[in-house]
């Protein structure tokens, strides 16, 4: 593939983190030491396992109707916009704050900016935002780029979303938020598994949802099951209260202030929602999974921060910041520097059931 001139800065800052590195560099062969990344895999893949209650039965195709989902305008968020999933209306209006928000074809437009004429203010983001509204990463990321996270140590979209799926077990049966959702990887098997009463795939850029929306075509997966949404997760165009699960792969560490997004995700949470998630944890983590996070938590200013696009994790880091917005229960799998992690909101709704207290194996923390 030709890069443009403007394109190579770009690619040379991120091949090295995100593409596919050497045969050497995959999962289960050592780079620190021989026998270190075996035997850190060995003491911390987390298998996730759920109790023997059945699940509930997955509906046919045939005998689903159409859902309906409930937003809220982005600026209020009291106003209360509801749209079914095959409209895909061209606006929605809050008439409290006399503002209208755009759609198209693909999807609802509910960003703060929606519907409004370019103007002199121009908001701006940082790396980790602005790479991915980029047509080309649309067009890769499901074609090499998220493949190439096997050298941190993902499992693979198939083992993740199996990983998810157990942890997202109270909240079938309830619509799924899959934010921050890119090209769709994991919105389609949530469609797909009809384990969920509709699903939102929801990300802040355009290019990506116009990915998406071509996956979704191409599976021909049933369109009153989904929509794609364009939202900013610093400001989740829901109800207060109105969703029982929120799922977020590979993302936290793009976000450019993950205390106000999660906050926002503890407020959309009802009692007893789940938020799972997975992200990258730092340089040091493979170590620190045989001597504890503490004894190297030092060498983590070794890492320069403030040039980089994104934020790397230590596992305490993501506990205390889940524990600050009032998401309790944290449990996680973690393998190399992938982890993903579930948290629940305190209470509990009728419409939820059961928090992650079904997470029962041993190997689980």
């Amino acid at each position: 593939m030709q890069l443009s001139g403007s394109f190579l800065p770009l690619y040379r800052h991120l091949a090295p983190a995100f593409l596919p590195r050497s045969n050497a560099s995959a999962p289960g062969t050592p780079k620190v030491g021989p026998g270190l990344w075996q035997r850190c895999r060995g003491r911390r893949l987390r298998v996730c396992a759920v109790s023997a209650a059945p699940a509930p039965t997955q509906l046919q195709v045939s005998q689903r109707t159409e859902v309906e989902f409930v937003f809220a305008c982005p600026i209020c968020q009291q106003t209360e916009l509801k749209v079914q999933a095959q409209s895909r209306p061209q606006q929605l209006s809050c008439q409290r704050c006399a503002r209208t928000f755009s759609g198209n074809k693909r999807y609802i437009d509910l960003t703060l900016t929606s519907g409004l004429q370019p103007g002199v203010y121009q908001q701006s983001f940082w790396g980790g935002v602005t790479i991915f509204q980029s047509p080309l990463v649309s067009f890769v990321y499901e074609r090499g780029w998220r493949q190439g996270f096997a050298w941190a140590g993902f499992p693979g979209a198939d083992e993740e979303f199996q990983m998810a799926m157990d942890c997202l077990r109270p909240a079938y049966g309830q619509p799924l938020l899959d934010m921050s959702c890119g090209s769709g990887l994991f919105s389609r098997r949530f469609v797909e598994s009809g384990k969920f009463a509709g699903v939102i795939a929801a990300d802040f850029s355009g290019n990506m949802l116009e990915q998406a929306g071509q996956f979704f075509d191409q599976q021909n997966l049933d369109k009153r099951q989904y929509t794609l949404l364009k939202a900013d997760v610093g400001r989740l165009p829901f109800p207060t209260g109105s969703l029982a699960a929120v799922h977020a792969g590979a993302a936290i560490h793009c976000w450019p202030n993950p205390t106000a997004a999660v906050a926002e995700i503890s407020r959309v949470l009802k009692p007893g929602g789940v938020f799972v998630a997975s992200t990258f944890l730092n340089f040091t983590a493979p170590l620190g999974a045989l001597v504890g996070d503490n004894v190297v938590r030092p060498l983590n200013r070794l890492e320069p921060s403030t040039t980089r696009a994104y934020k790397w994790w230590e596992e305490q880091e993501l506990a205390d910041l889940m524990a600050a917005v009032g998401l309790q229960k944290f449990r996680r799998v973690r393998r190399q520097r992938f982890i993903l992690f579930s948290v629940v909101k305190p209470g509990q709704d009728r419409a939820v059931s059961p928090n992650n207290d079904h997470l029962r194996h041993a190997h689980w923390r």
